[in-house]
């Protein structure tokens, strides 16, 4: 199972649950109680986990200076509204095989949208482009 860590802007019910039923998954504030985490904290946290996958809608992290070996980020620019759709995107996201396992994650910063998955890849100055027809958006 993939260890899942989703920003904590993200609503409990409508993403954690259901993500739950398929991954480990748990939130920013879970792994660091009591702690105020900015932005800027949140790469160091991720380094001191094992090759998680982090999720949020906060597109502030899709840039090619947040990838890092040690971790993936994965960014939909959704609006809080549109939160219960993550589940499903991020699950045949995972399912691609350039995604499929944490190796091939690892060091990709990725943003999913409509119809293409763009993303950044650690020590590569690329930006690589999939075209994608996400089932159920």
């Amino acid at each position: 199972m993939s260890q899942i860590v989703l920003d904590d802007q993200l609503f409990p019910l409508d993403v954690l649950v259901p993500i739950a039923r398929w991954a480990t998954v748990q939130r920013l504030r879970d792994i660091r109680p009591g702690e105020v985490i900015k932005d800027e904290r949140v790469p160091v946290i991720l380094r001191d986990l094992r090759q998680p996958t982090f999720v949020t809608i906060d597109m502030g992290f899709w840039t090619r200076r947040m990838c890092d070996v040690r971790y993936c980020m994965v960014c939909f620019p959704l609006r809080n509204d549109e939160q219960r759709l993550i589940p499903g995107l991020l699950r045949q996201l995972l399912r691609l095989p350039v995604f499929h396992s944490k190796a091939q994650r690892m060091g990709k910063i990725i943003q999913v949208g409509a119809h293409q998955i763009r993303y950044w890849q650690y020590g590569d100055e690329e930006l690589h482009t999939l075209a994608w027809e996400p089932i159920d958006r």
